[in-house]
């Protein structure tokens, strides 16, 4: 009987499997990037108030073109000091005439900020407005933006170039609204 002996494998061939230290290390650097990473992931106070913006910026654009379709003036009322802040999109502010929300059917056009406010706007605080220190804007058949004093029940039409102002903030971050006199041009910085 002649008994073989095994034969051992070539020494080029490569390793079927990891070792102990190689899946250690692995882990050791996925468990550093995940404490790096995932901080920053929960918290995007940034995000929040561009998206807030950007739901400002269209319902004042939306305002300024209904007032052009319609060929009546449309006023944007801004509650910057009680709690909760809001806005709402009227055709009048004596006595005051609520426009329908388009999407919601809902009897006013109004936004609020804060929790329980409007999808959007509830992590984030209406910081400051003024629209040449008065906080109702106006829009007219051209589009124009004017600003509304309720002490003389007039309006007047924008002239200070970055005099305008929405402060948005959520956390340590804010955005500026800012309405042109003239055109009417709506951009945050």
């Amino acid at each position: 009987m002649n008994a073989r002996a095994p034969i051992p494998a070539p020494a080029h061939l490569p390793r079927r499997a990891f070792t102990l230290v190689e899946i250690l290390c692995c882990v050791v650097i996925l468990g550093i990037a995940a404490a790096v990473i995932v901080p920053s992931i929960g918290d995007r106070d940034d995000l929040k108030v561009s998206a807030a913006s950007r739901i400002v910026m269209a319902d004042l654009m939306y305002a300024q073109n209904r007032a052009i379709t319609t060929q009546t003036k449309h006023y944007v009322v801004f509650n910057a000091t009680n709690t909760p802040r809001s806005y709402q999109i009227v055709t009048s502010v004596t006595p005051l005439v609520a426009v329908t929300h388009p999407l919601t059917k809902a009897s006013s056009y109004v936004a609020t900020f804060g929790t329980g406010g409007t999808a959007g706007l509830t992590d984030v605080a209406l910081d400051t407005v003024s629209f040449e220190g008065k906080t109702t804007i106006a829009f007219d058949e051209l589009g124009v933006p004017y600003y509304y004093d309720p002490g003389t029940n007039t309006t007047t039409a924008l002239s200070v170039s970055a005099g305008s102002t929405i402060k948005l903030t959520s956390g340590k971050f804010s955005l500026t609204i800012t309405i042109e006199p003239y055109t009417g041009e709506i951009k945050v910085d």
